[in-house]
């Protein structure tokens, strides 16, 4: 690799410096390529995928790290297949934690979900050129930007003296696992992250959390031509659902809204000819707001079912994410605003959102969190692009923020 020197920088020099030294070609072709490696979610009940899952190893040791090292990468292995790219002396103290995901878990009806094509997304309401593949929006396009950005601190021998760290996380398991195993193999706790995540260049300053409850509601399983001699668990899960929605609570949060309980998986066993089911098995999602406890939710829950004789009940508590709510006058999000401003020319869009997500986990460990991205207006199971002009803007902003804070 050639290295240019590295010229002397200021504030004011930085935005022209990005300008001109950001490699948009290999940031295109990284995108592209990682488009076309596989790491979806498959559709079906287990919509939890472990962080060393197969398809994540290969993808993270045999696509990022051999990228990684042709950067000349400091990589840190963390327990079950996370990576911890380092970079600064540490000097000035100041640290900056930027982490992204790599299970793709939507848009499972997209056609050709892997092909990395490069083609124009009018018809999805962006009239630009766009990078389509299933994932690119939620993890991709923010890997290939990080990568991107090494590219621009290791070829011009820019020496941070603070601590820079990039997290690739596996997170899939809607839980806060991976990033205590990252925060847990990290020399200090970072005085602020970035989860990178498609927020279309705007800035989350929080959201509601969420507890995963599941039910098991089981009765007696009988023939559909005498159902006076069973006990059919679709009735039983019916009047289960009917007592949630009497669930109601007092108050809410002035920025991140209300609670809600509300049925979003249910499957019946057994499955066979014209027979009514002895089981049913129901995943609840319990929206929490801050002060919320995902235990006392889930007993909430178990208490508002109550008692269904002569079914039998088993409420359990499941993964759980914590809600996340940062301070907006908090130094990183200044800092933040400020490179946005400088790179893109506008001020920075702030938001709270409704989704439970991973900064409520960095946020309960001291490390104010906030949600920055690239990324297209793409269906939920349908076709997902993120425009190329966008990505550039967040290796820009991104850069620009790396170097005003820790150079």
């Amino acid at each position: 690799m050639t290295h240019s020197p590295t010229p002397s920088l200021s504030h004011e020099d930085l935005p022209a410096f990005i300008e001109q030294r950001l490699d948009r070609a290999y940031l295109l072709d990284t995108l592209r390529r990682l488009a076309r490696v596989p790491t979806d979610v498959p559709l079906g009940w287990d919509t939890l995928m472990e962080p060393d899952d197969p398809k994540l190893v290969r993808y993270v040791q045999e696509v990022l790290r051999p990228e990684l090292d042709g950067l000349g990468m400091l990589v840190r292995d963390v327990p079950r297949n996370n990576l911890v790219v380092e970079l600064g002396s540490g000097t000035s103290g100041k640290s900056l934690l930027l982490q992204n995901y790599t299970p793709a878990q939507h848009h499972q009806y997209m056609q050709d979900p892997f092909s990395g094509q490069l083609k124009s997304a009018a018809e999805y309401g962006s009239d630009e050129p766009a990078v389509f593949g299933m994932g690119v929006s939620q993890t991709k396009a923010h890997q290939a930007t990080m990568l991107a950005v090494l590219k621009l601190l290791q070829e011009h021998d820019i020496t941070l003296s603070g601590s820079l760290y990039w997290a690739v996380n596996n997170e899939g398991r809607s839980s806060h696992a991976c990033s205590e195993a990252i925060l847990d193999a990290l020399p200090q706790l970072p005085d602020f992250c970035i989860v990178q995540v498609q927020t279309a260049l705007t800035c989350s300053l929080g959201n509601r959390g969420r507890v995963d409850v599941a039910v098991h509601v089981r009765g007696k399983a009988t023939h559909s031509s005498a159902p006076h001699e069973g006990l059919s668990a679709i009735d039983g899960a019916f009047e289960a659902v009917r007592r949630l929605k009497g669930l109601t609570w007092p108050d809410e949060h002035p920025l991140l809204g209300s609670r809600h309980a509300v049925v979003y998986k249910m499957r019946f066993e057994p499955v066979a000819p014209h027979t009514l089911p002895s089981d049913a098995y129901m995943a609840i999602d319990r929206r929490l707001l801050p002060g919320d406890d995902p235990d006392a939710a889930t007993e909430e829950i178990r208490a508002c079912i109550g008692d269904m004789s002569p079914y039998e009940v088993e409420v359990t508590r499941d993964v759980f994410m914590l809600p996340a709510l940062v301070d907006p006058q908090d130094p990183g999000i200044a800092a933040l605003r400020e490179s946005h401003r400088a790179m893109c020319g506008e001020e920075l869009a702030t938001w709270y959102g409704q989704g439970a997500f991973d900064a409520g986990g960095l946020i309960a460990r001291g490390v104010p969190a906030v949600m920055y991205g690239a990324g297209g207006e793409s269906e939920l199971l349908g076709t997902d692009f993120v425009p190329v002009s966008a990505v550039e803007d967040e290796a820009r902003v991104l850069a620009h923020l790396i170097l005003t804070q820790l150079l």
